[in-house]
């Protein structure tokens, strides 16, 4: 799905407060694992994947399930940075 796709399927009551709201934590997440990563890959790069991860959060986050809202968006947040990071680099898993 598109990112303008995935942005347009999410325009719920909030959806642009909560991306305001939680863009900063995107960005922490984001320097977090760049200290981890290696010098080729961009910040730029986590941020943008890190924010289609939050707005897929926005769009699947179910309250009756327990966790925060910050605590899922945080782990898809991550996840969606770290599927970009795999997708960009040639060498399989198994070699890392």
């Amino acid at each position: 799905m598109s990112a303008v796709a995935m942005y347009t399927s999410v325009q719920a009551v909030g959806a642009d407060e909560r991306i305001m709201q939680y863009a900063p934590l995107v960005k922490r997440i984001a320097h977090h694992l760049l200290n981890r990563l290696p010098d080729s890959v961009q910040i730029e790069d986590l941020i943008q994947a890190g924010m289609l991860g939050l707005l897929e959060a926005i769009k699947h986050y179910d309250p009756v399930q327990g966790a925060s809202f910050e605590t899922y968006a945080g782990i898809r947040i991550r996840g969606s940075m770290l599927d970009e990071v795999r997708r960009s680099d040639w060498t399989p898993r198994s070699v890392h």
